[in-house]
Formats: C-alpha cells, structure tokens, sequence
C-alpha cells in the first residue's frame, strides 16, 4: 500500500487559502449586518419656549364683551390712555383716554385722515406685524367696549404681541420682532420699555383688574372712581382737583387717612397732607366730604 504524504508547504498553503476563505466569508458578513443597521434616531430641533411675559395678566378678562369684536384693551391706572391688541388686524395701539382725539404728547406729527380730510395730529400709536411702530389716524375707537383697568407693572399678552403699563408709560410691542413703542403725557419712543424683571415672591399676590377710572373733567380735574367710608360704607367719588397727583397715589393716601385714629377731627395732618371734614361721619344717610391738600399744591376731594 503506497502512502501519500503532504510536504509541508504544500500543508501550509491549504491551511493559508481555508483561512483566507474563512476570514472573507466573516468580513462579508460584518458588512451586511452593518448594512442592515437602523441609524439611530435624531432628536427633532423644538423651537425654543416663548418667554413667559412679566407680571403677566390673564388675557381673556381684558377681552372685548362684543362678540363681532377680537380685541383684547385697557385703561392705564391714571386713565390717560386706552390701548388695545388686535389679532385679527395684527397691530398693538394706544390712544387717549376718554376722548379718543389727538394724543396731545410733544413731537406728534400730523398725519392725512383717513377719511380724505386735511392732515390733523396723530390719534394713534401703534405697532403692527412686520412693521415699524408709527403714528396714525383712526375714524374708530381702538377698543369699542368698557375696558378695565391695567395695574401698574402688569403686562397684557396675546398672539404676538405685548403691552405693560409702568409709572413712567404706556408700552406696546410686537414679540417676534421686538418692535414697539412708549408713551406718556411727556413724550413718546419708539422703542419698548420692558417691566424690570425682579426675584419672584414664595407667594405672589393674586393680580386683579379694576374699573376704569372716570372721563377727565374741565379745569384739569380728574375723577378717580369710588371710596367707601369705612364707618358707614358708603361710597364717595374721589376727584383730583388740582395737581399732578396720580388717581392711584390719592387712594392710597386716602387709604391711610381712613387708618388713622383721630380721621374724625375737624382737621388731620399726616405725610405732609392736611385734610378737613364736612359734613356727619356718623350718618350714613348724609356722608361726609373730605378735602385733603398737601405742600406740593396737590387737593383731593372725597365726597359722597
């Protein structure tokens, strides 16, 4: 019987080409499965969250109460000025209060009315979507309802667009853009004045709208809205006689006067005011009037 025998190179090589095969056949198989692979799913770009407005009051209670309207307004607590958002004409305004006439601040320019008239001082400061804030001319109010009031450093927000009421102003904007204006009895900017942003409270305190201050009266009187006697309950309108005084400033000292212990003297002196009665503080059928006066020239009248 004849035996065959490998020489070793011979061996060696079948040994070479079984593994070149085996190691092909693995390398074919990475690929496939790598090929097969699902790629990872990718987390989808989310438009950063709008930023929460400052002192923000809940919209739906300044809305307007006629249904054929989508307006949302305010009165400023001094009842200068009544603004408005209007989604469905993408703009932000504010006019004078309670007229609804010429802003009457210095640097408002003439503008052609809308009604084909002569040019007449601008009634309206307004942003609207995309645009510059500008100056123009109504032949209708900016809010056709009662609105309430604003209090001071609140901000009204709606679909897009933001308006704050501060000490020093009125402010409007559109968000997107950033794009607004300020007003006041001095003057105006086109440019608005954001709330100063300051540490929450652990418990802040519940914001609440009011009534809108009563029209502005001849001579520069000026009607604040109602005080009730807290001995009789009865209500008394608070007027601003003369002065510069703000309706907010006279019912706190109002306020405090009623605090006081010795209020039902003939005359009572606190904080620089001097404020004489008239009239029965007992009877609720009579009331009494207060007459209040300080040094800065300032008189308030509370009267049944």
């Amino acid at each position: 019987m004849t035996r065959i025998r490998l020489r070793p190179a011979v061996a060696l090589a079948s040994i070479a080409g079984a593994s070149t095969l085996f190691l092909a056949a693995c390398t074919q198989d990475a690929s496939s499965t790598e090929g097969t692979e699902s790629a990872a799913p990718s987390a989808s770009d989310e438009a950063p969250a709008a930023e929460a407005p400052v002192n923000g009051v809940d919209a739906k209670v300044y809305a307007s109460s006629d249904p054929e309207t989508d307006a949302y307004g305010f009165v400023t607590p001094s009842g200068k000025w009544q603004c408005a958002i209007i989604p469905t004409r993408n703009v932000a305004g504010c006019a004078s209060h309670p007229t609804a006439g010429p802003l009457g601040v210095p640097g408002a320019p003439q503008i052609a009315s809308p009604d084909g008239g002569p040019p007449a001082e601008a009634n309206l400061i307004a942003v609207e979507a995309g645009k510059e804030p500008s100056f123009q001319n109504w032949n209708q109010t900016v809010f056709p309802a009662n609105a309430k009031v604003l209090p001071y450093d609140t901000t009204l927000a709606i679909d897009g667009f933001s308006c704050n009421v501060q000490f020093s102003g009125v402010s409007c904007r559109e968000d997107a853009t950033d794009k607004g204006f300020t007003i006041s009895t001095s003057g105006y900017k086109f440019e608005f004045t954001p709330i100063p942003v300051s540490l929450p409270s652990a418990s802040p305190a519940q914001i609440a709208p009011t009534a809108a201050p009563l029209p502005q009266q001849a001579r520069g009187s000026n009607q604040c809205g109602p005080v009730a006697y807290p001995e009789t309950g009865k209500p008394a309108t608070v007027v601003i006689v003369k002065g510069t005084l703000r309706c907010d400033e006279a019912h706190a000292m109002l306020t405090k006067y009623f605090a006081a212990p010795d209020k039902n003297e003939p005359v009572y002196s606190f904080d620089g005011w001097e404020c004489r009665l008239a009239g029965d503080p007992g009877s609720a059928e009579i009331g009494y009037t207060i007459n209040c006066t300080d040094d800065n020239g300032n008189t308030v009248v509370a009267q049944p």
